[in-house]
């Protein structure tokens, strides 16, 4: 997150009586669009607090002030503001500076007007930075589903990604249709970003300069559709885009598979189910486990009360409205399918994990 993002709308105060605050409604009138407006009153707020060191502490503009003022200008162009513009800001702002320094502390005139001359060329260059072009629109879901499919990407269509994304992705407890997840994702596009709806969510691929989208869409999809999704968010590079969005719908399947409540997860979360589900041989020989006692409505559902009560014989058979004695008889069923008693520490492990590779296999 940029710095920018931190301190949204601020309005600096002029201190020790030199005058250096932003007028923000003076200085912001020529600026369009109006998106670029808020982006463009923190600007202001940075190359303020330039001018106030150097004005008060003597010194001079340090590299990673500068640094910040190219971010600030990356973020200019990214709201759409043009760079004329932002030179005029900056510059007329440079100024009215100027002149309440020269009667307060004429002797940092000179490195005032010095610092303006960096603090400008930082900004275009901020501006300039080269940004690759986006998909079409049209383009940009169908991308996602290929990556969300597990599909090579050629060369040509790497090359026109970003170095840098964060996969974002959610999945609803209930279906929602995929038309109204859409409408959100065109809500909350900016250029670099790609959507689509996938599975029972969605799937964005938000690039790392545009971080600070990531939380007002997750906001968004929380809030929409009177449920809580599981989501997650994944880093992940351009030649890694597919394994990210394959760990990103892995997670969430896993905290929806073993009954985790809805909300925010990461691989740590479901660490240990994770890695049963990246072994191939492993999760092969759970399927086959399972796979007599999944026919068996009444046995299976048992096994699941069974695990969601901590294998607390007298919580599941309570949450399955049954005796501790009819309990008992299905667990020895349970035992006699599937060769695993789950009363035991390890045949609890194995069962459960069973469960989880079946439940996310079927989903």
């Amino acid at each position: 997150m940029t710095v920018l993002d931190e301190r949204p709308n601020r309005r600096t105060q002029p201190q020790d009586g030199h005058g250096i605050a932003v007028p923000t409604d003076d200085l912001l009138d020529g600026v369009t669009p109006a998106a670029a407006r808020s982006v463009a009153t923190a600007l202001l707020g940075e190359v303020a607090d330039v001018y106030r060191r150097v004005v008060e502490e003597d010194v001079t503009v340090t590299p990673a002030q500068r640094a910040r003022v190219r971010v600030a200008g990356e973020a200019f162009a990214e709201a759409g503001g043009a760079p004329g513009v932002a030179a005029d800001l900056l510059g007329r702002f440079a100024a009215q500076v100027a002149d309440s320094v020269a009667r307060h502390r004429p002797d940092r005139v000179v490195p005032v007007v010095q610092a303006a001359h960096l603090l400008v060329q930082d900004l275009l260059a901020g501006i300039a930075r080269p940004v690759p072009a986006a998909p079409a629109r049209d383009a940009r879901g169908a991308l996602v589903r290929r990556l969300v499919r597990q599909e090579r990407l050629d060369p040509a269509e790497l090359a026109g990604l970003e170095d840098a994304y964060f996969v974002v992705a959610a999945r609803f407890p209930q279906p929602v249709p995929s038309d109204r997840l859409a409408a959100v994702l065109d809500e909350h596009h900016e250029d670099g970003v790609l959507g689509a709806p996938a599975g029972d969510g969605v799937v964005v691929l938000v690039p790392r300069r545009l971080e600070r989208r990531i939380a007002p869409l997750l906001a968004a999809l929380t809030g929409r559709f009177g449920q809580e999704p599981w989501t997650t968010t994944v880093p992940a590079g351009r030649a890694t885009l597919a394994a990210g969005c394959k760990e990103a719908s892995d997670i969430l399947a896993l905290a929806a598979a073993t009954g985790r409540p809805a909300g925010p997860y990461r691989l740590d979360d479901v660490l240990l189910e994770f890695a049963v589900l990246r072994d191939p041989v492993t999760s092969a020989r759970l399927r086959a486990l399972i796979a007599p006692l999944a026919g068996n409505e009444i046995l299976y559902g048992t096994l699941e009360a069974l695990i969601h009560a901590d294998f607390n014989r007298t919580v599941a058979a309570r949450g399955l409205f049954i005796h501790r004695s009819t309990l008992d008889y299905r667990i020895r069923r349970i035992e006699e399918v599937t060769g695993q008693n789950p009363l035991t520490g390890r045949g609890a492990y194995v069962l459960a994990a069973a469960m989880v590779v079946h439940a996310v296999s079927r989903s």
